[in-house]
């Protein structure tokens, strides 16, 4: 037991002694940091530093003293003066955006002029379907009817009624013209006599002559008319083919004119 009283003491001594030493209550001063190491030091300004080749550094430039009022910046607005939109506007601007670039020019290509085209002989239904699809395409056009002789018909004028047109054939058979034949249909030629139906005019005037010859004095040539429409349009060579159709054949009877 006295040996692990001793070591007891001896313990608590040290563990005193240590803890006087660290407060520098023992005489020595106690370690410091950093910044009492600095404080320390003894005529620290005089330090110079010496680089490897032996010269001393240069000294470092004295920091320049802040100026009372800043240097006004080109077209900043001056202190105590509000600042204006444009002024403003000017200083957040960049060098390069400064000066507007133009647009790149866009070149449109020619359009193709246009060609005047007619087409003729049409029949009502053509004429129509044609002058729907150009109206429909935009294009203007001028419709234009004709009327010409398809053949020549010879016969004697209408005889008001069938018991008259009758006897009528009975006459004219009694004097040699057995070619006869009377118009049923309704219309302003009804109850006339046909005596013939020619393709040229030439061939209805010679069988004319031979009727009155024999006597058949009220026979006469009466044209039979049919009636056929022009169109003609200005537009571009390539829309001619759409405007006419696939299947209508009207490039047969298409032609070029001058508007």
């Amino acid at each position: 037991m006295t040996t692990l009283r001793f070591l007891f003491i001896l313990l608590a001594v040290l563990n005193a002694l240590a803890f006087a030493a660290i407060k520098g209550w023992l005489g020595s001063a106690a370690p410091g940091g950093e910044p009492e190491r600095i404080t320390n030091q003894l005529h620290a300004e005089q330090i110079q530093l010496i680089t490897s080749g032996g010269e001393e550094p240069p000294a470092p430039a004295p920091m320049p003293a802040a100026t009372a009022e800043a240097e006004p910046q080109p077209g900043a607005a001056a202190p105590g003066e509000p600042s204006s939109p444009e002024t403003g506007a000017a200083a957040a601007t960049p060098p390069d955006a400064a000066v507007a670039k133009p647009a790149p020019t866009v070149v449109e290509p020619a359009a193709a002029a246009p060609s005047c085209v007619a087409w003729t002989g049409l029949s009502t239904a053509e004429a129509d379907r044609l002058a729907a699809r150009l109206q429909a395409g935009g294009y203007k056009y001028v419709r234009s009817r004709k009327d010409t002789p398809a053949n020549w018909w010879v016969r004697t004028p209408p005889q008001g009624n069938r018991t008259q047109a009758e006897k009528r054939v009975r006459e004219l058979h009694e004097i040699g013209i057995a070619d006869t034949f009377i118009v049923q249909e309704s219309g302003p030629s009804q109850f006339a006599v046909s005596l013939g139906l020619f393709r040229t005019e030439s061939g209805a005037q010679q069988l004319l002559a031979q009727l009155r010859a024999k006597g058949a004095h009220d026979a006469s040539i009466e044209p039979r008319m049919t009636t056929s429409f022009r169109i003609q349009a200005s537009l571009p060579r390539e829309r001619v083919a759409a405007i006419e159709g696939r299947r209508s054949q009207l490039d047969e009877r298409r032609s070029a004119c001058s508007p």
